[in-house]
């Protein structure tokens, strides 16, 4: 994997400042180093390819010169999450296929974060819902679900990458 170097930012702001010609005209070149570093720390944990990705789409698609949130958000758009309904589906299919009597089996055969989820709803509770109320169920667990994903993306924007809610 090729991790971002400081070059590569000298370069991105580069390409940048060419795209956004009325962009950054009043910066010193104490206030590149800095932005450099800046961005270096920020941008550090990402890969060339994702971060070249995620300028270039910008570079396409937008008139103003980016910020590092910008940035973060575009990298972060490209993360593989499952989606609240899908895994719904897999809690279902795991209550089908175990019952409420094999719990920790059901539990183990989720995402950790899915059944952490589960955990907190109850799994009893699932299992011995009626249609109707597996109904609030389902809404519950998606409301969950989302929260915890809106964690995790933030956690990737910020640069917290040891936490990662969803993959366990």
């Amino acid at each position: 994997m090729n991790m971002i170097t400081k070059k590569d930012i000298v370069d991105t702001i580069t390409i940048l400042k060419m795209t956004y010609p009325g962009a950054l005209k009043d910066f010193s070149a104490t206030d590149l180093e800095a932005m450099v570093e800046i961005w270096y720390q920020d941008f550090k944990d990402s890969t060339k390819d994702e971060f070249n990705k995620a300028i270039n789409e910008i570079r396409y698609t937008s008139q103003y010169f980016p910020s590092v949130a910008t940035i973060k958000e575009k990298l972060t758009s490209k993360v593989d999450i499952p989606d609240a309904n899908d895994e719904w589906l897999k809690v279902i299919k795991a209550v089908r296929k175990f019952g409420s009597y094999r719990e920790k089996e059901a539990l183990e055969s989720l995402n950790p974060y899915t059944a952490q989820i589960v955990k907190y709803i109850g799994f009893y509770r699932i299992c011995t819902s009626t249609q109707d109320e597996q109904k609030w169920n389902k809404k519950e667990f998606i409301a969950e679900y989302n929260t915890l994903k809106d964690k995790h993306i933030t956690n990737l924007q910020i640069g917290n990458k040891g936490v990662n809610l969803l993959n366990g």
